[in-house]
């Protein structure tokens, strides 16, 4: 029922191949990732539980392998409390030790909407209290407690709950010999003391408090250090994607002044150490506008960039142009699948145009696939990636609707503002 993989290289081998900007016998098939509530409006639109539960194997995806479970949260977390509950709303402390307001029935899950209201850290003192939570010899970061990913919480759509179920001693021949490139996702600078100090906390200490930032920083990387020298002393990690998300739709969160100052010094050192142990590939997760961070990140530090957010005024081309050997994943805009076959065709015919300039460069959806796009247009996407990932004609490949044929009736189209009505009456 599906397009054949060729069998000339290991998903290993291909995606080494785009690290390195050379050609694998194929483009790797990488789509991009639905949410939740994205599932959930697919199954009124024909998909099933079956195909739900098989969906790697349905749109022949290929994907990555972890290395076991590595714990970077607070230890031991914060207790969960439940201050107030007023209609759809919840006011409670989360396990990082933060005040929070949350819709208790989200309206789009995994797409979660929340207020912050107090942070735990908010000046030298109350970090160095925090940062006693952050011992890298804990067993727990590495040692699997059963039924942790189980525990309840009233997180709602149980974000940053989900856990590994094994010990990374256990994987390391697996992952040395295994088929799959292997990765690891690391909280990056930015991101974890935003999750300290909360964002506006955060952008006066940058201005205030220089000092106590770049000690944040340098904790934390030495942090990252330590709970990884061991387990990366053992495991060859292809990839490694650091989290930041530190853009917002038309410039970074803070001047490249102050990533110059703050960050670049500890990202040189993380890029050292990965290097010591032979990953082959550091790239950035970061929403929103990348230009300024591409800048002054690469190619001293990172390798690529991802996920290319069209709406936030990103150009694959201009970077890929602008900066040789680039790695870029992403750049279909989600936008355009919102609406009709024609236009998801064109965007994707677009896209891979400039892959089959630029091996470094595959294009997938730019961020996590929401609940308005509708299943038949991603799917219309899915073949014609695989049609041309394995050089079918951008002018001329039609996709034979294989996948779409496996699908039940359409009972109901996914309506935004329904949804955010359900969930917080109004």
């Amino acid at each position: 029922m599906h397009l054949p993989k060729s069998d000339d290289m290991t998903e290993r081998e291909r995606f080494l191949c785009v690290i390195r900007g050379q050609r694998p016998d194929r483009m790797p098939f990488w789509y991009g990732g639905p949410r939740d509530s994205t599932f959930a409006a697919w199954r009124l639109q024909g998909l099933t539980d079956d195909l739900v539960d098989g969906w790697g194997d349905f749109v022949s995806e290929e994907g990555f392998r972890g290395i076991g479970k590595l714990d970077f949260e607070p230890l031991p977390r914060f207790e969960e409390v439940i201050l107030e509950e007023i209609g759809n709303e919840r006011t409670w402390i989360d396990h990082y030790g933060v005040k929070r307001v949350d819709a208790i029935q989200q309206p789009t899950t995994g797409f979660a909407t929340r207020r912050y209201l107090e942070f735990p850290v908010r000046d030298r003192e109350t970090f160095l209290e925090y940062k006693k939570r952050y011992d890298p010899a804990t067993p727990e970061r590495y040692e699997p407690v059963p039924g942790e990913s189980d525990r309840e919480t009233a997180n709602p759509d149980g974000y940053r709950i989900s856990q590994g179920s094994s010990h990374w001693r256990t994987q390391i021949e697996a992952c040395n010999n295994g088929d799959q490139p292997v990765s690891i996702t690391v909280p990056g600078l930015w991101w974890t003391l935003r999750d300290w100090c909360g964002f506006e906390g955060l952008c006066v200490m940058c201005a205030d408090e220089p000092e106590l930032v770049l000690d944040m920083m340098t904790f934390w990387t030495d942090f990252l250090i330590a709970v990884l020298d061991e387990p990366l002393s053992y495991i060859h990690v292809d990839h490694v994607m650091m989290n930041e998300d530190m853009a917002y739709k038309t410039a970074a969160m803070l001047s490249p002044a102050m990533m110059h100052e703050f960050m670049l010094p500890n990202y040189l050192r993380l890029r050292e150490f990965f290097r010591s142990k032979g990953v082959y590939a550091v790239l950035m997760d970061s929403d929103g506008y990348c230009g300024q961070v591409i800048d002054v990140f690469y190619p001293t530090t990172i390798d690529g960039i991802c996920p290319m957010e069209i709406a936030a005024n990103n150009d694959p081309e201009v970077y890929l142009r602008q900066n040789p050997g680039l790695v870029v994943f992403g750049g279909i805009d989600k936008r355009e699948l919102q609406t009709t076959k024609e236009r998801t065709r064109a965007e994707v015919v677009r896209r891979y145009r400039l892959a089959r300039e630029f091996p470094n460069y595959v294009p997938m959806v730019d961020h996590g696939v929401p609940p308005d796009v509708p299943l038949r247009n991603f799917l219309y996407m899915v073949e014609l990636i695989q049609g041309f990932a394995q050089g079918e004609s951008l002018d001329e490949f039609e996709p034979p609707a294989r996948l779409e044929a496996r699908l039940g009736p359409i009972k109901e189209m996914f309506n935004p503002l329904a949804a955010y009505a359900a969930a917080y009456g109004r």
